[in-house]
C-alpha cells in the first residue's frame, strides 16, 4: 500500500468509548492498493472489503461507525480537508 492523504488526527477519547486513562492519538491514511496479499498474523486474522452500509460487527473501542464514514468520505471526495482534533 502506498498512502495518498491524510483524513484525520484524532484524540481517541474524543471519539470512542470507553475513555481511556492515557492518550492515544489516532492518525487515519488513506492508502492505495499497489499489490501484496495478506498474511494472516497474531494481531489480524483475516482481512475483506465491505461497503460502508454491510460492515460486520464493529469493535468500536478501536473504531466506531463514524470513523470509517468519514474515511469513505475521504475517498470520495477529491478536495479533502483533513481534520485534526
Amino acid at each position: 500500500m502506498v498512502p495518498t492523504r491524510l483524513i484525520a488526527v484524532q484524540d481517541r477519547n474524543r471519539h470512542n468509548r470507553p475513555v481511556y486513562a492515557y492518550g492515544v492519538c489516532k492518525v487515519f491514511v488513506l492508502c492505495e492498493l499497489v499489490g501484496g496479499a495478506f498474511v494472516p498474523n497474531t494481531e489480524t486474522t483475516e482481512s475483506d472489503y465491505f461497503l460502508l452500509e454491510e460492515l460486520p460487527e464493529l469493535a468500536e473501542e478501536k473504531n466506531n461507525y463514524d470513523q470509517i464514514s468519514m474515511c469513505f468520505d475521504a475517498y470520495r471526495q477529491e478536495n479533502w480537508k483533513t481534520v485534526f482534533d
